[in-house]
């Protein structure tokens, strides 16, 4: 399974955290992943909520939650916002 290697800023807190997603999982799984870990690692600054988005920080725009990782073509460190 090919991966991606996404680097996710909390804008709370500002801290970057990167991690290796699976390209065949959808934006919106991604993004439920990544929320997850988020509350796990700030509990006092983030909580996982159904509406939570990752932004591309390239284009400022919001990912399509049911587009595939895969279908982007980003490449190795690609940078998002958890909003």
């Amino acid at each position: 399974m090919d991966k991606l290697l996404i680097n996710v800023k909390l804008p709370l807190t500002g801290e970057r955290h990167d991690f290796w997603v699976p390209l065949d999982l959808t934006i919106q799984q991604v993004t439920e992943l990544v929320a997850r870990a988020m509350e796990v690692a700030r509990p006092d600054f983030y909580r996982a909520t159904q509406d939570a988005a990752l932004m591309y920080v390239d284009t400022g725009e919001v990912q399509d939650p049911s587009m595939p990782l895969g279908a982007l073509g980003l490449e190795d460190g690609a940078r998002f916002v958890l909003v």
